[in-house]
């Protein structure tokens, strides 16, 4: 599939890189934050396209740590060498989604100020669909 837009970004020391493809060029992608509790303390701010593509390319396996907590539904991807979250990962229904941590990508400008919202009062069926929804749909991971 060809999108009209690429955008590149990494960890601090690049043992994950990533390209997420969208349609939609950085002004239409608003930044959202979390209130929770992981959220809040690594200053996350995320940005999903539903029809887009995040591709995750990571050098050494062994350098990268899927941190799961509240009802275990995603994979949180930080990079063990340098400790920058990059990304969230959820399964549904056999597919990968993501939701991707902006601040991987220093060199664009996603405008608006990010709305906040609390997820704490979702269920775990709640959650898994509104994930299906919204999160970028077509998650690509490599060993390089």
């Amino acid at each position: 599939m060809t999108y009209k837009h690429a955008y590149n970004g990494s960890c601090h020391c690049e043992n994950i890189t990533l390209t997420f493809r969208s349609d939609k060029p950085v002004h239409e992608l608003p930044p959202r934050e979390c209130s929770c509790s992981f959220c809040q303390r690594h200053k996350g701010k995320y940005i999903s396209d539903p029809d887009g593509c995040l591709e995750l390319n990571i050098k050494d396996n062994d350098l990268v740590n899927r941190y799961r907590f509240g009802h275990k539904t995603a994979d949180f991807i930080i990079c063990k060498n340098c400790g920058v979250f990059v990304a969230s990962l959820c399964d549904i229904d056999g597919n990968t989604h993501a939701v991707l941590n902006i601040r991987t990508m220093p060199d664009y400008e996603f405008s608006g100020t990010p709305v906040t919202n609390n997820y704490g009062a979702e269920d775990k069926g709640d959650r898994l669909a509104r994930r299906a929804k919204n999160w970028i749909g077509r998650v690509v991971i490599n060993s390089i």
